[in-house]
């Protein structure tokens, strides 16, 4: 396949180092020249990513140049997927597209397979998207990793999946590209409040608990904006969100814990001192979930959180209920 990578960052570096060394042709763009020329003249990023000695990648500054390609490969921060795609001089409305940012678009909420369709005219049989917990440092490291390629067209799914698949990068498939995305998008949410009760050193039963019900919330909040309930059981789902909500690396987490301490969230971001995703995503969707006449509990107390510390026994409120609850309100 002829495979074009939009956004030079880390992940967007291995995916194309990945592609290469499946023989794929790969054109790599970037805004950044000394980037391009770096690829082009000595086969490495600046950054120090060696690609194979095939000669099946290059590097480009100009987005003319992606209008041969299969398909797109958008790696770029989610703030900047809007101006990323409008800038492409191509005719996207013809060139499959897979969408690798996780995350919504700020000023409308939107997915980003959303921005492609609603205000692009993108068709959806030419969205893709693919999402997993993978982090990019183990990707290059050769950590076993499966990720989720997701789309209504199967067979350019399985191409594809078949071009990047090798024995430590796994693809799998997934028809339902809506909750693949979500899940991917709604689980740095739920990473903050694990890291806050980490950081309250509670025990793993309460651990249990808390997951189970963060993904129930999950769940109910994607499936009322269209997505697949059980898509939540998958990579894309707990897969994504256990790896991210149960790592001391993930800078969600990290926000959590300094909640934990009785951080204001300005404090707590000033001491992360690094983007964290779910702050942000976590007031679309708490928005969001008003309006739909969801009470999403875990997200509501966090959004109070944010504004002034709470101690372990208000937390723990959110699990008590006047009556028995059903165990699983899985929407299946």
């Amino acid at each position: 396949m002829r495979i074009g990578i939009v956004g030079a960052g880390k992940f967007g570096l291995v995916l194309a180092k990945i592609a290469a060394e499946n023989e794929n042709q790969v054109l790599l763009y970037s805004r950044r020249a000394e980037e391009v020329n770096s690829i082009n003249d000595d086969g490495k990023s600046l950054s120090g990513v060696e690609f194979p000695s095939n000669k099946k990648t290059s590097a480009t500054a100009s987005t003319k140049d992606l209008v041969n390609c299969d398909v797109l490969l958008i790696t770029v921060p989610s703030k900047d997927f809007r101006s990323t795609i409008e800038s492409l001089d191509i005719d996207i409305k013809t060139t499959k597209i897979v969408s690798c940012v996780k995350g919504f678009e700020e000023k409308t909420g939107k997915l980003m397979s959303e921005i492609l369709e609603d205000d692009f005219g993108v068709p959806e049989n030419n969205i893709f998207i693919l999402s997993g917990p993978n982090l990019s440092k183990e990707i290059s490291d050769k950590e076993l990793t499966g990720t989720v390629i997701a789309g209504t067209d199967k067979n350019f799914v399985d191409q594809l999946s078949k071009s990047m698949s090798n024995d430590y990068f796994i693809p799998f498939s997934n028809s339902d590209r809506y909750g693949v995305e979500m899940g991917g998008a709604m689980k740095n949410i739920y990473a903050i409040i694990s890291g806050y009760f980490h950081g309250k050193e509670v025990g793993e039963n309460t651990i249990g608990l808390l997951l189970t019900k963060s993904l129930e919330e999950i769940s109910l909040y994607s499936h009322a904006r269209g997505a697949n309930a059980s898509t939540f059981l998958g990579l894309s789902g707990v897969g994504d969100f256990f790896s991210t909500a149960l790592s001391e690396h993930s800078r969600n987490y990290q926000f959590g814990k300094f909640l934990a301490m009785d951080k204001d969230s300005a404090e707590a971001l000033e001491m992360v001192n690094d983007t964290v995703e779910g702050f942000l995503t976590s007031k679309i969707v708490h928005s969001d979930a008003k309006k739909r006449g969801l009470d999403l509990k875990i997200l509501n107390f966090l959004i109070e959180l944010y504004e002034k510390p709470k101690s372990l026994d208000e937390a723990k409120e959110i699990f008590q209920t006047d009556s028995i609850e059903e165990d699983i309100k899985f929407n299946f």
